[in-house]
């Protein structure tokens, strides 16, 4: 029998974290749920840690067998029966208005719900000063509800370089909630679920192309945490750039061949440009690829790379001028455009004043993810949906 929701937690070697945001995902989720824990680790300890549980709502799975991370998820999603679900982190957790979100999907038809409001919650981390008591962010909320144009949007980012997909609220299986079916319909397409390097935006792009009905809301239903083992806090030191080869998402991988039209260095922004044009190749839409802002992609990531990277990041740009199949001087000359206009747009920005964002609330000495969770259900006052 299908569940109403699937929360999917993917995980390796952070047993510590993961089993504390299984205990808080819990505590939202109903006998119409189900809890799947799709276990990579080079030990099985989660798996005891799991059982003493003793929780009928958890489907858990362990799979010995190094998995590269899209292949983590994908074995992940395989395993939940829900009409929807929802990725989460090892060290994220739910709200106390997750199931109503979904409920509200179900009633309306909706295939693809993202939410406007990140909850951030950096776990106590010994290492960063400001971050050693652990850090609980959220923002003020209006409770505005949008249909959008998912494709539209899409193509705004594609435009855009590729670059900042989360401010374009694209459907997302990583902290959205999305209708099964609508993966389904991705894999019908391409052969699997996931694919690229990094599943996230590979999903978002991927399910931008086949949703009929999806809404942002300006309401949380998630907490996106950080633990010191995390990739948000590794790329606050650098950790997310350097050599193409040294990038985590090609281990376990197997062969893979690098998009012509991306600079070989590993950044975020190269990572997630590949992965983007992987999945429009993999749901047939190359033709979506006409509008792709290449020489954005470059330029922003040289600048936002600089402090570690400038000179690989620069180097590999310049040589993708025979790929691309353009003479070196005109390449340069392309590459020159492109910063005048965008140091003028930041330019442009100062001037005219940054866009007022919603007041944000930050609480330190916040010990843990129950505690955080707690005091953030504490101040969402819920939503009477439409």
């Amino acid at each position: 029998m299908n569940k109403l929701l699937s929360v999917i937690v993917p995980t390796r070697n952070r047993q510590i974290y993961c089993i504390e945001a299984v205990k808080t995902i819990l505590q939202d989720l109903d006998e119409r749920c189900e809890l799947v824990i799709q276990d990579n680790s080079s030990d099985d300890r989660l798996k005891k840690q799991v059982e003493n549980l003793a929780d009928d709502r958890i489907v858990y799975n362990y799979n010995a067998r190094p998995l590269s991370f899209i292949d983590n998820f994908e074995e992940a999603l395989d395993l939940s029966k829900g009409d929807f679900f929802i990725v989460l982190g090892d060290d994220d957790s739910t709200t106390k208005d997750t199931i109503r979100v979904v409920e509200w999907m179900q009633e309306n038809s909706i295939d693809s719900v993202a939410s406007t409001k990140v909850v951030d919650y950096i776990w106590p981390n010994t290492t960063i000063e400001k971050y050693k008591n652990g850090l609980l962010t959220f923002y003020s909320y209006n409770k505005d509800i949008q249909q959008v144009d998912a494709l539209a949007q899409l193509k705004k980012l594609i435009k855009n370089g590729f670059l900042a997909y989360q401010m374009y609220n694209l459907p997302r299986t990583y902290h959205g909630i999305i209708r099964k079916s609508c993966m389904d319909d991705v894999k019908n397409i391409s052969g699997r679920y996931f694919g690229g390097l990094t599943p996230d935006i590979y999903s978002t792009i991927a399910l931008s192309c086949v949703v009929k009905k999806h809404y942002v809301i300006d309401y949380p239903f998630s907490i996106a945490g950080a633990c010191p083992a995390s990739a948000t806090v590794n790329a606050t030191v650098g950790g997310h750039s350097g050599k193409l080869e040294e990038a985590p998402h090609f281990k376990n991988r197997g062969s893979y061949n690098w998009e012509d039209t991306v600079p070989a260095y590993y950044s975020v922004e190269t990572i997630w440009a590949e992965s983007a044009i992987k999945a429009l190749k993999c749901l047939n839409r190359d033709d979506l690829l006409d509008k792709f802002d290449m020489y954005k992609l470059y330029i922003y990531g040289i600048l936002l790379n600089r402090n570690y990277i400038l000179g690989l990041s620069i180097n590999e740009t310049l040589k993708l001028h025979s790929k691309l199949e353009s003479n070196l001087f005109v390449h340069i000359f392309k590459l020159g455009l492109k910063l005048i206009s965008t140091i003028a747009s930041v330019l442009k920005k100062r001037i005219l004043g940054k866009k007022k964002l919603n007041e944000a609330v930050q609480l330190g000495n916040v010990y843990s993810l129950g505690e955080a969770k707690k005091i953030l259900n504490e101040n969402l006052k819920g939503v009477v949906w439409k």
